[in-house]
Formats: structure tokens, sequence, C-alpha cells
């Protein structure tokens, strides 16, 4: 059965993200370890991502507050609006991706082919997005992002379906719900296409989300406390079509495990208690 690892807005090379990332080490020795992953939901690097492919807070940002977690776990990232850099001070998501492509060429651990890809594991697929729509360097077509995303979750015989990116679609803190063109381009892909569970970061908290949409259950699921701490806000008037069922401003992580008919999200602090348990049923 698969497990893996949710952790996201981690790539900030302080004390916090270390914790973080000395906790999930520390669970991860105490788990089978064969054949988990992490699933990264974006600002990979703070504040304005990389200038260059060999940029050195690579190394600053992941492989030194990584170092302890081995490279046969793969670090399966999507972009955020920090890795898209800065119009004055620079940086490009390119980067980003060409990092990935050289760092799997090596047997290590960041993992990123594209903007935008899928990949499968057991009966789990993943279908990870480029949410990043308003960015200036956002080049891609959306339309052509959507028509793929649908044509892949619509092929997929997988039993779960797992879609991720960076920002959120319902939320209670301070970034709040998607904006237009990302409500418009997750509404129509819900409409089209059929998925159970939909991760992300941007804010920097943890919550889970329950939400119908054309008549469809989807989880939402937010870990972004993977490398900084939470400024403290909750606008719950956000969630007039959806229910809060847990939220957290602690930083950690969250892990998953899959069992014969559900998927068990469980959220950890960076001391490893845990916070919230929260299983799906198929």
């Amino acid at each position: 059965m698969n497990k893996f690892y949710i952790l996201g807005d981690m790539g900030s090379g302080s004390k916090s993200q270390k914790n973080v990332s000395n906790a999930m080490y520390e669970h991860i020795k105490e788990t089978n370890h064969k054949g988990t992953f992490v699933c990264g939901l974006g600002d990979n690097i703070y504040e304005c991502g990389c200038s260059s492919n060999d940029d050195v807070q690579f190394e600053d940002k992941f492989e030194e507050p990584y170092r302890n977690i081995s490279d046969d776990i793969k670090f399966y990232m999507c972009l955020g609006n920090h890795d898209y850099g800065d119009i004055i001070l620079g940086g490009h998501p390119i980067h980003q991706i060409n990092y990935g492509i050289e760092s799997q060429k090596m047997g290590k651990k960041w993992y990123m082919p594209s903007s935008y890809y899928t990949f499968k594991k057991g009966n789990i697929e993943f279908f990870v997005i480029d949410t990043n729509f308003d960015e200036p360097n956002y080049t891609d077509d959306i339309n052509n992002q959507l028509q793929y995303l649908i044509q892949k979750i619509n092929e997929s015989k997988a039993k779960w379906k797992v879609v991720y990116g960076h920002h959120t679609w319902r939320s209670i803190a301070g970034h709040g719900n998607a904006d237009e063109k990302l409500e418009g381009f997750l509404d129509e892909l819900l409409k089209k296409a059929t998925f159970d569970v939909y991760m992300c970061g941007h804010d920097h908290n943890k919550q889970v989300i329950n939400t119908n949409l054309h008549n469809k259950d989807v989880t939402l699921i937010v870990c972004g406390t993977g490398g900084k701490v939470y400024h403290d806000l909750n606008n719950y008037e956000n969630l007039n079509d959806s229910d809060l069922i847990f939220s957290s401003n602690n930083l950690g992580y969250g892990y998953c495990e899959e069992m014969k008919n559900k998927l068990i999200f469980i959220f950890y602090n960076e001391k490893n208690d845990i916070e919230f348990i929260h299983p799906i049923d198929k």
C-alpha cells in the first residue's frame, strides 16, 4: 500500500525548515519507508526562486535541509508563486525544472520534469498542476494545461486520483480562496473530470476541508507549514460552500497511508505530535 508525505512552503533555509525536516526524518526512520515519497506543494525556494540551474539556493534551501533524507525518497515538486521569481529581483521557474531533470539523472531527490505532469504510484495517480496563472513569467496556455489534465484524469484507471498545486482553492487563512482564474480552472476541471483530493500549500497552515461541487465530493488539503511560521488569521466566511474539518497554525507536515478502501491523512507538528487524523473512504 502507498504512503507518502505532504510538504509545502518549505524553502526558507531557516531553522523552521530544518526542524520540520528533522521531524519528518524521525518519522521516516520509525516506519517502513520503502517506496515512500514526498509531494512538494510549492514555494520551494524563497523569496524569488532561482536565477540559474546551479544557483547556490538549491543547496542551501533544499539539499542541505533534507540531506538526512535518503535520495531514494523522491520529492515530486510543483511550482509556487515564489518560485516564479520577481520582475525586478529576477528568478525564473525554468531553472527549477532543469534542476529537477539533472537531479534525476544523478539519482537525487528533486523531481520536476515540467511545470505540470502526472505520476502513478500503485493505486494512486497524481496530477501535478501549475497554478501560477497571474505571475508575469507564466507563459503556458492555461487552456492547454486544463485540457491535458482533463484527458489524463479521464484516462486514468487508478483507484484514487489526487490533484495538487500550490495555490489554495478554499482556505480560512490569509490568502483565502482561489482567485477568479484559478477558480474557473479548478471548477471546469472538476466538471469535466472526477478526482478525490486537491492538495496545496500557499497558506502557511494545515487545513482539511470537505466540499461538494457539481455533485462531486472532494477533500481539500492545505499543508503549507514546511518552512515558515504562520501569521495567525482565520476567515471562516470563506467556507460558505464547504466544511472545515481541521486547521492548525503549527509548523509540520502531512502523511498519508493508503489502506484497503481508505486514504488516511495524518498531520504532525514539528515535534512529531499527531494533530489530526482524517480518513477518506472509497
